[in-house]
């Protein structure tokens, strides 16, 4: 029996994996398979290559005859080579880096996000002393604006209390010289000695200014630095003020814009109830004058039916009294005829036509009262 090492395909469409077997030559590539002696997954970086070195070599010692593909294994793996004596037995098999953990990348991850946020609080640390430091020179600016000034004023000062000194020193001038000579040379020293020590007072009084100038800058150093941040906290609060009146504004136009168009829908039923009034208005008069005009036509049609009968009634009646006349004037007749033919006892023609004009008189009395009754009901 011929024995060959050969692939045997496995997996989906497009995505094929193989593993390497030993099998009857005779059978199918996807067929019942002696022994599987490796794997071999193509679709990988790089390919995956697993071979049993140890049951590779007994059946290739035994006579197994691999394919083509499976030669072109064993070479990358160095089985061939080895089975042939030839160098090289090492193989050129590439090893796949193992992959990172999940929580080795999670960890990874969250050292990033640590890293970039610790960059940000640095940047922003870096530039809050940049903009204190500006303030702080900005407040010494002022400060020592604020004690020149200061310092001015009290020169001022100064000299307006000098010059109100010398009329002073003219008078004691005059009193001196009436004065004799050791006692003015006594007040001379005095006088000089006062007026070193008003000098002296002069200059503490100049002094002073100033160091209270400098004192009072250095106190408003942080002064500015606090009235400046109240300012800011100031505007802030200015800012969100305006924003919330804008957005009470927005919210009061909202809710007049929704009355608005409540009060419009409103309207608008309204409208609608009022037409669908009118319509069932109009709908009931026509309907009352539908009704009236059928009733007037059925008066109509009622008087008409009775004037009809009234005057088929009176035709009847004329009918009658006609029937009636013509027996009455028969009989006349009658006996006219009978008188000719009897004996001189029988009543002459004159006497006999009384009772037939009597017949006639009643015959027109019904025809009149007949018409009356009909003239009467219309």
């Amino acid at each position: 029996m011929a024995v060959k090492i050969k692939l045997k395909r496995m997996g989906k469409i497009r995505a094929p994996f193989y593993r390497i077997i030993v099998a009857d030559a005779r059978t199918k590539r996807d067929g019942r398979a002696i022994e599987e002696i490796g794997k071999y997954h193509p679709k990988q970086e790089p390919s995956l290559i697993e071979v049993n070195s140890e049951r590779a070599q007994h059946w290739l010692s035994v006579g197994a005859q691999p394919t083509d593909p499976v030669r072109r294994i064993l070479e990358i793996t160095g089985d061939w080579q080895k089975f042939k004596g030839l160098p090289g037995a090492e193989g050129t098999l590439k090893a796949a880096e193992a992959k990172a953990g999940k929580e080795v990348a999670f960890a990874a991850a969250v050292a990033e996000t640590l890293k970039a946020a610790e960059a940000k609080a640095d940047k922003a640390k870096a530039r809050k002393p940049a903009a204190s430091a500006e303030a702080a020179k900005a407040g010494a600016k002022a400060g020592i604006a604020k004690a020149e000034a200061k310092a001015g004023a009290a020169k001022a000062d100064g000299r307006k209390a000098d010059a109100r000194r010398e009329p002073a020193g003219a008078e004691a001038a005059t009193a001196d010289a009436t004065e004799p000579a050791t006692t003015k040379a006594e007040g001379g020293q005095a006088k000089a000695s006062s007026a070193k020590a008003d000098g002296g007072k002069a200059d503490a009084r100049r002094r002073e200014p100033a160091k209270a100038g400098a004192a009072k800058a250095a106190a408003t150093e942080p002064a500015t630095t606090k009235a400046e941040a109240g300012q800011a906290k100031a505007s802030s609060a200015k800012a969100d003020a305006a924003k919330a009146d804008a957005a009470k504004a927005d919210t009061a136009k909202a809710d007049t814009a929704k009355a608005d168009t409540a009060k419009a829908d409103t309207a608008k039923a309204d409208t609608a109830k009022a037409d669908a009034a009118k319509a069932d208005a109009a709908k009931a008069d026509a309907a009352k004058a539908d009704t009236a005009r059928v009733d007037a036509a059925k008066a109509k049609a009622g008087a008409a039916a009775t004037a009809r009968a009234d005057a088929g009634k009176a035709a009847d009646a004329k009918r009658a009294v006609g029937k009636t006349t013509a027996r009455a004037g028969r009989k006349p007749a009658a006996a006219k005829t009978a008188g000719d033919g009897a004996a001189d006892g029988a009543e002459p023609a004159g006497t006999a036509s009384g009772p037939t004009d009597g017949a006639a008189a009643d015959g027109d009395t019904a025809v009149a009262a007949a018409a009356t009754e009909q003239g009467s009901e219309a």
